[in-house]
């Protein structure tokens, strides 16, 4: 009946909700074309996160202890990322991959993501004050931001597959990431000709990345003008 289909869907979407975001689980559910493997090129806006020194905090602290950390982290993380409408591709590691315009694209993907970023960085800073109560360390997060094409859909083997983004965009986005510092957030030219109008900047500095022979701007945000 149609009751129990609601029902069934409805079961799905919670449970699926704990792997992926709600809005890649409706795009599925409302599809039956949606869980084949295969993408289309799509213009994305692409934000990667990574918490600094990580692998020495590692080394010093007990396993749970890390655990409890990085979960906290990450639950204060990701509703911040719902809250911007981001969709999460993947954790790896301590580092946080987040799409901005799939599966729904907006105009305004570009400006969500720093919007986001500049959040999770206020919040990291919330979590770091109740951290220091509990004799917990210090965490610090930098994140690369940057727009351009890449390829997004199901990736992977018929039985085991992931909804992600692949392509040079992305590994730029990880590569401008890996510059910066913590409390930092890198920009690329693509991402801030979208904003310009709208942010403040710390400056920009010309770099040289692996993967790509001409120099390339990064711009250093400091606000979006209220």
């Amino acid at each position: 009946t149609k009751k129990q289909l609601e029902l069934r869907n409805d079961f799905i979407r919670k449970v699926f909700s704990f792997y992926m975001s709600d809005d890649v689980v409706n795009t599925i559910l409302e599809s039956p074309e949606q869980h084949k493997l295969g993408g289309k090129e799509s213009k994305i806006t692409i934000l990667f996160s990574d918490l600094r020194n990580f692998t020495p905090l590692s080394e010093q602290l007990p396993a749970e202890q890390l655990v409890a950390l990085l979960n906290t982290y990450f639950t204060k993380m990701v509703n911040v990322i719902e809250k911007h409408k981001g969709t999460i591709d993947s954790f790896i590691g301590d580092a946080i991959m987040v799409m901005f315009g799939a599966p729904y694209s907006t105009d305004d993907d570009s400006l969500r993501a720093i919007n986001c970023a500049l959040e999770m960085q206020q919040e990291l800073k919330k979590l770091n004050r109740v951290n220091k109560k509990k004799d917990w360390p210090q965490l610090e997060m930098g994140v690369g931001i940057n727009t351009g094409t890449a390829v997004v859909g199901n990736i992977g083997s018929k039985k085991r597959m992931q909804y992600s983004a692949i392509g040079s965009s992305v590994n730029l986005s990880s590569r401008i990431q890996g510059l910066s510092l913590g409390g930092q957030i890198l920009i690329s030219e693509s991402t801030y000709l979208e904003v310009a109008k709208d942010i403040e900047i710390n400056g920009h500095l010309r770099v040289k990345v692996k993967g790509i022979q001409e120099p390339i701007t990064i711009y250093d945000v400091l606000k979006v003008k209220s």
